[in-house]
């Protein structure tokens, strides 16, 4: 089977974007200090703060680097391997106003490539965002963001194939958060929304708009200590009424989360949550209502001034509305280590396991398993080498699904 007839088989089975949607995690009681990474550890001489400009914090830098990857379309049918250039600038102002701050950044990302021409893409967003920090009991933050995304080609529900160009996706994200103390006690409150725009008219099916909102309530059990309950509500409504097969996948998820936070020392801070969720469809169509396990927590341990530890995993039910299946429950488990190898010389190791299960009639689950190792050379306060390589798999019963890559990367940060 060639590769446009898998794409049309695949276009059956597969309907619109998946979003991950996540009910926040949210420190419960009083705000604790993290352990430190080596990364953000003072260090005289290469210390970089922006500089003003009528009043205004200005951090400005480009990213710039070239990086060969042994797989460009991720799959494992009509592989191709391609250098690329990538060049990604960043501006952030923010002032300070009475008890206030407001940040604008802006962003942009252009990737070309040597051979796979059709592979480049410019994308671009910018966020507007304002905090309020009045005494230590109160503090309310608001957002505003947009991006011109690019789908990544491993998404796990993409259409395209290596034919077509990389779908192009506006994003919209506004978001609000009040929390407020008394005693031992702090509430917060949050809402959201985020909506999804695919600019291809083919993907219409595939547009959405998410409205979310949570209430934490934490409790300062001791000094190092905090218990917390969190209860959430997602809404996804997609633009049109029913998908290609006539299916109206608008759904809300239900859940709720209680957990622990402890702080032993400036060493160790860890934070873990397990609860349920429920996805409520609009018409049961598919399958009925799910019920299943949610799960967030994260743990970092430095032993030394110069190492950190990193350890998260999460649970949770993910949008989908890939052909047979009603939800998709999503498991992803990641372990860092960040090392100061010199004062200006930083260093980096991940792994990541992420594990796509399907309710339903789809069989076609995913697991993906990679790592990355870093390095960075601080030149100076404003300059910065890197290198890192990246190794990524995913198995599938689909071939198309399935893949390996290899990323091999070297670049230059300069901070103005």
């Amino acid at each position: 089977m060639n590769w446009n007839a898998r794409v049309r088989t695949r276009r059956l089975k597969l309907a619109a974007y998946a979003a991950v949607v996540a009910a926040g995690f949210s420190t419960a009681a009083v705000a604790q200090d993290s352990v430190t990474s080596p990364a953000k550890l003072p260090r005289p001489g290469y210390e970089y703060d922006g500089f003003e400009i009528g009043g205004l914090e200005v951090d400005a830098r480009v990213d710039a680097s070239i990086d060969y990857s042994s797989n460009v379309f991720r799959t494992s049918v009509d592989e191709a391997d391609d250098f690329r250039v990538h060049i990604n600038p960043s501006l952030s102002l923010s002032k300070q106003i009475g008890s206030g701050r407001i940040t604008a950044e802006g962003h942009a990302g252009l990737r070309r490539h040597f051979d796979l021409v059709r592979e480049n893409s410019t994308t671009y967003g910018g966020s507007l965002n304002y905090v309020l920090s009045g005494e230590k009991a109160e503090n309310l933050s608001a957002t505003l963001g947009f991006n011109r995304n690019i789908e990544r080609r491993a998404d796990p529900e993409t259409r395209a194939g290596p034919t077509d160009r990389p779908r192009k996706i506006n994003a919209f994200l506004a978001e609000a958060s009040y929390s407020r103390a008394s005693g031992n006690i702090r509430t917060t409150f949050a809402v959201g929304t985020e909506k999804y725009n695919q600019l291809d008219p083919a993907e219409d099916d595939r547009d959405m708009q998410i409205y979310r909102a949570s209430v934490t309530v934490g409790y300062q059990f001791a000094s190092s200590l905090d218990l917390f309950a969190l209860v959430y509500v997602n809404r996804r409504d997609f633009r049109l009424a029913q998908d290609f097969s006539g299916v109206n996948r608008d759904q809300n998820t239900y859940g709720a989360i209680f957990g622990v936070q402890r702080e032993i020392g400036n060493r160790l801070h860890g934070k873990m949550g397990v609860g349920v969720f429920r996805t409520d469809p609009e018409e049961d169509t598919i399958l009925p209502a799910n019920t299943g396990l949610r799960l967030e927590g994260e743990v970092t341990w430095s032993p030394r001034d110069r190492t950190s530890l990193n350890f998260g995993i999460s649970r949770g039910d993910v949008a989908t509305v890939r052909s047979g299946a009603s939800t998709r429950v999503d498991t992803v488990a990641r372990f860092r280590i960040d090392q100061e190898i010199r004062h200006n010389l930083l260093a980096s190791l991940s792994i990541g396991y992420v594990n796509l299960r399907y309710r339903g009639e789809s069989r076609d689950n995913l697991e993906s398993i990679g790592g990355t190792a870093r390095v960075e050379y601080l030149f100076d306060r404003r300059t910065s080498f890197f290198a890192s390589a990246e190794y990524d798999r995913r198995s599938a019963r689909d071939p198309i699904d399935k893949y390996k890559e290899k990323v091999l990367t070297l670049g230059i940060i300069r901070r103005f």
